[in-house]
């Protein structure tokens, strides 16, 4: 059992850091008084760093699925709360162009105040979902037999989803296939710099 422990020390220290983080990450993304959720994802960006800075690695050609992952779920939820959506847009939402952009910034990671931009980025993607909404509410207002508010409201609802979505299931080094800096290989289960044991 020694044995065991010893060689898996490293994953299960990485192990336990990420779900830390994942307990604290989500009563910590918009509260300046908690700021154990940046101090670890500051700790992950080091370990996205060391893998940038492998010359064996490569970023990979820019690849984006649209709205995925937890972005998917706000597309799901309008469009079983209002069926015409679903019927005029099929699958992909009309604001897919937000999560493209957003797409681009997270597949290339920087690792330079890494934490700072991907919550721009991440703010950014919200402020384009609302936005689109606002932008065409009296159109949908027309055609789906709704108020303008609702519509607006609704595509609040979409974005702030999307928004939690991004900033707890985005973080650097989570073996997520939307995480920042997905571009990237995974990093290492063990600390950074430190070489996981042969097994």
């Amino acid at each position: 059992m020694r044995d065991y422990l010893a060689k898996h020390k490293a994953r299960a220290l990485s192990t336990l850091g990420f779900f830390m983080w994942l307990v604290h990450g989500c009563a910590a993304a918009d509260n300046p008084g908690l700021n154990l959720d940046q101090q670890l994802e500051e700790w992950y960006l080091t370990r996205l760093a060391a893998v940038q800075a492998d010359p064996q690695n490569h970023l990979a050609e820019f690849s984006s699925d649209g709205c995925s992952g937890g972005l998917s779920d706000g597309w799901t939820s309008l469009s079983k709360l209002l069926p015409a959506f679903k019927k005029k847009f099929a699958d992909h939402p009309p604001y897919e162009p937000c999560c493209v952009t957003h797409d681009r910034a997270y597949w290339r990671g920087d690792v330079e105040q890494g934490y700072i931009k991907r919550k721009q980025a991440d703010t950014a993607l919200r402020a384009c979902v609302v936005n689109y909404g606002e932008n065409h509410r009296a159109e949908f207002a027309e055609e789906f037999k709704l108020s303008e508010d609702n519509i607006v409201r609704n595509f609040r609802v979409i974005a702030d989803m999307m928004y939690y979505a991004v900033r707890l299931g985005g973080k650097p080094c989570s073996y997520l296939p939307w995480r920042w800096g997905y571009g990237w290989p995974d990093c290492s289960l063990g600390e950074a710099g430190v070489t996981e044991p042969a097994k």
